[in-house]
């Protein structure tokens, strides 16, 4: 009898232990995860950005029933016009390719995402992981004055769905010269 019990003790305190590795507390700085209906992998970045998988056309309504003042569409061969039809948000399309990032890209995307009169901004790409999670990184380094190291960590770590595949993406933020970038981008 003593003998069940310590075994179940003993299988007991290996399942905690077991579910407590590798689930280290979220860095506090990460974005936040929000659900929003119509829209998947969706997080606040910070008060000016904010990232998510394609939403559908409800998912627009919704987003700018959040506040959202524009839409920054990261996907090379599709467009949101028709989904956000008439919801009043504003709209800038940057034909992004997942396995080659450019620095015009990544300057545009600044100078949007900065722009006040423009803020909040919503950035996606189909499934708001890679492309997204390239130019929030950078967003980081470049607006935010995180380390690259920070920033590629929480695009690879922070539960988005970042595909390993796509290593030319980590690469291309690791040689970004970020203060040539910022120069271009009108932000220094």
């Amino acid at each position: 009898m003593v003998s069940k019990h310590l075994h179940q003790a003993i299988g007991l305190t290996l399942l905690i232990a077991a579910f407590g590795v590798g689930a280290a507390e979220r860095d506090r700085r990460w974005a936040k995860r929000l659900q929003v209906k119509g829209a998947g992998n969706v997080y606040k970045v910070s008060d000016a950005l904010y990232r998510s998988a394609q939403p559908s056309a409800e998912g627009f309504v919704t987003f700018k029933k959040l506040g959202i003042r524009t839409v920054v569409n990261l996907r090379s061969f599709h467009s949101d016009r028709k989904k956000i039809g008439d919801t009043g948000l504003g709209y800038e399309h940057i034909y992004m390719k997942a396995w080659h990032a450019e620095d015009k890209e990544v300057v545009r995307f600044l100078q949007i995402v900065t722009d006040p009169r423009r803020q909040p901004v919503l950035v996606h790409c189909q499934h708001g992981s890679d492309r997204t999670g390239t130019m929030c990184a950078i967003y980081r380094v470049a607006v935010q004055s995180w380390t690259k190291a920070e920033a590629i960590r929480e695009m690879k770590e922070g539960g988005y769905g970042f595909h390993k595949v796509f290593v030319n993406l980590e690469r291309y933020i690791r040689k970004l010269d970020v203060k040539a970038i910022k120069k271009r981008a009108g932000l220094e």
